[in-house]
C-alpha cells in the first residue's frame, strides 16, 4: 500500500471521526438520511427486483430458482435442486457476478475462482432480490465486472406475524421454513429457520452415461437479522446466518453414490449508520464470511476447503436533492486453507461516487483505487449521463470492471506434479459500455439496450502449465424487453442478442440468442396465473477431455399458479411442461417435467 495511499485514508478517517464528535455533542436530529450503497442511484441501467412476496411464495424455497426468468441472465446448474448453479450476465463469465447480503460480499475464498454458489441459499429469509448488470467495481471492488445480485433480508417488517412455510413436489423434494417477526421499542427483527431436501434425479446425462442413480441434497439454514434504533440519530443492523449444504455427487463420466460434498457457510455482521444533519449520515459495517468444505470422492480420497473474508467499511454519504456523494474505506482479508496450501491477502480501497440531476439530465461518476499486497495498486472508474424527456429517457456509461486472482489461482499446489498456481497473475479486467433507452407510458412499458463488454487478462487454466492469463475476448449485444398492462392481463417479453469478437479461445456455455415470453393472468383479487416461455439458441461447451462440442438450442415452458385468502397463501408449479430433455452443461441432466406446491401461513 503506498504511503499518500495510506496518508489519504488516515486523513479522511480523522476528518470524519472530528465532524462525529462535533455532531453529537451539538446536535441531535430525526434521522433522515442513511449511509449505504444504493447501486440504483449512480446506474442508469434497468434494475431487475424480486419482491418479497415472489421469495415468499417459491414453491421450492431457494434463490437459485428464482434467476431463471430474469432477461439477460443465463443459469446452468449441474443437475438438479442441490447441485452447483452458474450465472453468465451479458457474455461475461460466471465468476464475475458478485452476491451481497446487506452488503455482506457472499462469493466463496475457498473457491478455486471465488464464485458464489445459490445451489442451497434459502429464500425465506429474504426482503427483496435486485440484479445489476454491468460492472459495479467503485461501490463493491472486485468479482463484480459483470453484476451485482443484492440480497436484502426481512428485518422484522411484518411484526408480529410468524410465518410458517411447506413446499413439496416431485423427486421427493421437501422444503419447510419458520419464519418470526418481532418488534419491540425501537427494536425490530426476522429469526428465520429452513430445511430443504430432495431425493433428486442423476447428475450425469442419462443418454451420454446411461446414469440412473439418484443423487440427494439438504441443507439447512438458520438466519437472524435486525435493526436496533439506539437514539434518534443512530441505528445498528445486525446479521447472523448459518448454512449447511450436503450434496451427492457424480464421477466425471460415471454413476455412482461414493462422491459427496459437505458445505458449511456461517456469516456475521454489524452495520452502525449515524446521522450527522439532514444531509449527511456515516457508517461502519464489519462483517465475516467463512466457508468450510469437506469433498470425499472415489477419485482423490478426502479434501477439506476453509475460506474466510473479513470486510472493515466505512461509508460517508451527503444528499440533496440535486446531488448525491457517497464515499468509503474498506479493508478485506481473505484468508484459503487447503492440505497444502495456507495464503492470505489484504486489500485497501477508497472510493467516492456521485451523481448529479440538472433539470432533464442526470450525471454519474465515481472512481476507486484499491492497493493489494500481491498485485499493488489498481484504480477503477464510471461515468455517464440521461436525459429524460417526458415518458422517455435516454443513457450513455461507461465502466470500468476487474476481479482479482483467487488465493487457489495464485498459490494452489499440485497433487500430481509442479504447482498450478501462478504468482505473476494479473486482474482481470473489464471495460463496459452500454447505451440505452426506455419508455414508461401508462399501460406500456418498453426497454432497450446496447452492450459492449471489453475483457482481458482473463484467467485460464491449462493441463501442462496451470493458470495463466491468456483469454480475451468482446461481446457486443442488443437486449430488448416489454411489458403490456391489459385489464387482466400483464404480457411481457424480452429479447438477447450477443456476438463475441476476437476471442482467444472459444466462449463456452453462453448462447448467441435468447427470448422469453411470459402471460400473467389475474382471475381474480386473489388469484394469479401465469405461463412462462424461454429459448435459447445452441452453445458450445467441452467434453471432459477438452473436446469442444456443439449443445443443440431447446425451449422451455412453465406454469404457476398462486391464490392468496385470508392469511394463507398457496401455491404451484409445473416446470418444463413440455418435458423437453437439453443440456445446459455437457454431460450433466436438467430437470425432467416435475411439479411443486407451495402452503404458506401467517399468524
Amino acid at each position: 500500500m503506498s504511503q499518500f495511499l495510506k496518508a489519504f485514508i488516515l486523513a479522511l478517517a480523522s476528518m470524519i471521526s472530528t465532524v462525529v464528535f462535533a455532531q453529537e455533542v451539538f446536535e441531535l436530529e430525526r434521522i433522515q438520511v442513511i449511509a449505504e450503497k444504493n447501486f440504483s442511484l449512480f446506474t442508469f441501467s434497468p434494475v431487475f427486483t424480486v419482491p418479497s412476496f415472489e421469495l415468499q411464495s417459491s414453491p421450492t424455497g431457494i434463490i437459485s430458482s428464482e434467476f431463471t426468468n430474469i432477461p439477460g441472465v443465463i443459469t446452468t446448474q449441474n443437475g438438479g435442486p442441490g447441485g452447483r448453479t452458474t450465472f453468465f450476465i451479458r457474455g461475461t463469465e460466471s465468476r464475475h457476478v458478485s452476491f451481497t447480503l446487506d452488503g455482506l460480499k457472499l462469493n466463496d475464498p475457498s473457491n478455486t475462482d471465488r464464485q458464489f454458489d445459490a445451489a442451497f441459499f434459502s429464500s425465506p429469509m429474504l426482503q427483496t432480490m435486485k440484479l445489476y448488470k454491468g460492472p459495479q467495481a467503485v461501490l463493491l471492488g472486485s468479482d463484480s465486472m459483470g453484476g451485482v445480485v443484492e440480497l436484502i433480508t426481512r428485518k422484522g417488517e411484518n411484526a408480529p406475524e410468524t410465518r410458517f412455510i411447506i413446499n413439496a413436489g416431485s423427486f421427493g423434494t421437501l422444503q419447510s421454513s419458520l419464519a418470526q417477526d418481532w418488534s419491540r421499542g425501537g427494536n425490530h427483527g426476522t429469526l428465520t429457520a429452513s430445511k430443504f431436501h430432495t431425493d433428486g434425479i442423476s447428475r450425469l446425462n442419462k443418454k451420454r452415461f446411461n446414469a440412473k442413480e439418484a443423487d440427494a441434497a439438504d441443507s439447512t439454514q438458520l438466519s437472524s437479522s435486525s435493526r436496533h434504533s439506539l437514539n434518534k440519530k443512530t441505528e445498528t443492523q445486525l446479521l447472523f446466518s448459518y448454512l449447511r449444504g450436503f450434496n451427492e455427487l457424480d464421477g466425471a463420466t460415471t454413476d455412482n453414490a461414493f462422491d459427496t460434498s459437505l458445505n458449511d457457510q456461517y456469516l456475521a455482521q454489524q452495520k452502525t449508520n449515524y446521522h450527522l444533519n439532514s444531509n449527511q449520515a456515516i457508517s461502519l459495517r464489519t462483517g465475516l464470511n467463512r466457508h468450510l468444505r469437506y469433498l470425499s470422492t472415489l477419485a482423490v480420497g478426502k479434501e477439506s476447503y476453509a475460506g474466510d473474508l473479513v470486510q472493515n467499511e466505512l461509508l460517508w454519504r451527503w444528499s440533496r436533492k440535486e446531488f448525491q456523494l457517497l464515499s468509503g474505506l474498506s479493508t478485506e482479508h481473505e484468508d484459503v486453507s487447503l492440505s497444502h496450501l495456507r495464503k492470505s491477502f489484504d486489500l485497501h480501497s477508497v472510493f467516492t461516487q456521485s451523481s448529479y440531476q440538472w433539470d432533464k439530465i442526470k450525471f454519474q461518476a465515481g472512481v476507486r483505487a484499491e492497493s493489494h499486497t500481491r498485485y499493488g495498486e489498481f484504480f477503477t472508474g464510471s461515468t455517464g449521463f440521461s436525459f429524460s424527456e417526458k415518458y422517455q429517457t435516454w443513457s450513455l456509461q461507461y465502466s470500468r470492471g476487474y476481479k482479482a486472482p483467487s488465493l487457489y489461482q495464485l498459490h494452489a499446489p499440485s497433487l500430481f506434479g509442479p504447482p498450478i498456481g501462478n504468482a505473476n497473475l494479473v486482474p482481470e479486467v473489464n471495460h463496459s459500455l452500454e447505451g440505452s433507452w426506455n419508455l414508461r407510458k401508462g399501460i406500456f412499458e418498453a426497454d432497450l439496450a446496447y452492450f459492449r463488454n471489453s475483457l482481458s487478462n482473463l484467467i485460464t487454466y491449462t493441463t501442462s502449465q496451470g493458470y495463466l492469463n491468456q483469454g480475451r475476448f468482446v461481446v457486443e449485444g442488443i437486449e430488448a424487453s416489454g411489458k403490456l398492462h391489459l385489464h387482466s392481463f400483464l404480457i411481457h417479453s424480452s429479447y438477447i442478442s450477443q456476438k463475441f469478437r476476437e476471442a482467444q479461445q472459444t466462449v463456452l456455455r453462453r448462447p448467441l440468442n435468447s427470448a422469453q415470453l411470459g402471460v400473467k393472468y389475474f382471475p381474480a383479487q386473489n388469484w394469479e396465473l401465469q405461463l412462462n416461455s424461454r429459448w435459447f439458441s445452441s452453445r458450445k461447451d467441452l467434453t471432459q477431455t477438452g473436446k469442444v462440442v456443439r449443445l443443440n438450442g431447446y425451449e422451455v415452458l412453465d406454469f404457476e399458479l398462486n391464490y392468496k385468502i385470508h392469511n394463507w397463501d398457496f401455491g404451484g408449479q409445473i416446470l418444463n411442461i413440455l418435458n423437453r430433455d437439453y443440456e445446459d452443461l455437457y454431460g450433466y441432466s436438467v430437470m425432467p417435467r416435475s411439479l411443486f406446491t407451495h402452503v404458506g401461513w401467517r399468524f
